[in-house]
């Protein structure tokens, strides 16, 4: 069976520290740290605790930039690069990586060679330190680009995050990972209404606790069973995040995360019954 794991980024605490101490005391022994300042020292707090790392989700403030020229764009690529040593020197191997920021101007940027050139120039790095980089299929207007670099980048430094909330809200009728899933190498679980209906409504990106939304996870736990993903059954949830469906923001902590930890063990073995059934 697949180990299970969560997000740090869950609003499960009032600090860093605070949340790690309710995800550990709920029984998760897996996390996947989200980079949004003082990296380093949330690193060396989660070892201390006895965390491990699977993988971290880079920081995407500068990610749009990725397709820009320029200053901001050279801010994007070392900040990548940054993030991508601090990966090596402590030995986390993947690193989620979005290829925008949600950011309004990226319809007006086109996928460009250029592009194609500062991702290349950030993958010879994580070459270099180790890392691998799981790119994250995101929202619909910006799925152009996620389909471009994974199309016109073949490196084995270059993966997928299969993001399976964004997947049904977004673009259901894509198949990602019948497309991509040989290249699988991290997932972001949760869920939603599947309701999405304009251009940047990220209000409808619920990241609920599975089976609280409406997306098919045996659906979701039969197509990852046919691909060669063996890393952890990763919970990308917000526990404040929206009233519209659940309103988990009153609910206990412990209980939350308690929750949390069996919707995961769920899905592991949802995972393990369809490969069992394959073989």
């Amino acid at each position: 069976m697949l180990e299970i794991g969560i997000s740090t980024n869950n609003e499960c605490g009032n600090s860093f520290y605070e949340i790690c101490c309710n995800i550990k005391k709920a029984g998760f022994t897996n996390i996947m740290l989200a980079f949004n300042g003082d990296e380093e020292n949330k690193i060396l707090e989660a070892k201390k605790m006895g965390f491990k790392i699977a993988y971290v989700h880079l920081n995407y403030k500068y990610a749009s930039d990725l397709w820009t020229i320029g200053e901001n764009n050279k801010i994007c690529v070392e900040d990548a690069i940054r993030q991508i040593k601090l990966c090596s020197k402590y030995n986390i191997p993947i690193a989620v990586f979005h290829g925008t920021s949600g950011n309004a101007s990226i319809l007006s940027m086109p996928p460009t060679k250029h592009a194609l050139d500062c991702m290349n120039k950030i993958l010879k790095v994580a070459e270099e330190c180790n890392v691998k980089i799981a790119l994250e299929n995101l929202d619909m207007p910006n799925f152009e680009h996620f389909t471009f670099l994974l199309d016109n980048i073949n490196s084995q430094w270059l993966g997928l995050c299969y993001d399976a909330g964004h997947h049904y809200l977004y673009k259901p009728e894509f198949d990602i990972l019948g497309k991509y899933g040989d290249r699988i190498l991290a997932i972001h679980l949760h869920d939603n209404l599947m309701d999405y209906k304009f251009l940047y409504d990220y209000s409808r990106d619920l990241h609920l606790l599975p089976f609280d939304g409406k997306i098919d996870f045996e659906k979701v736990c039969k197509q990852l069973a046919s691909t060669n993903y063996n890393n952890v059954i990763m919970l990308e949830l917000h526990k404040s995040v929206t009233p519209l469906i659940k309103n988990y923001k009153n609910m206990n902590v412990d209980t939350y995360l308690t929750l949390a930890k069996e919707r995961a063990i769920k899905l592991s073995n949802m995972v393990e019954k369809y490969r069992n059934n394959k073989s």
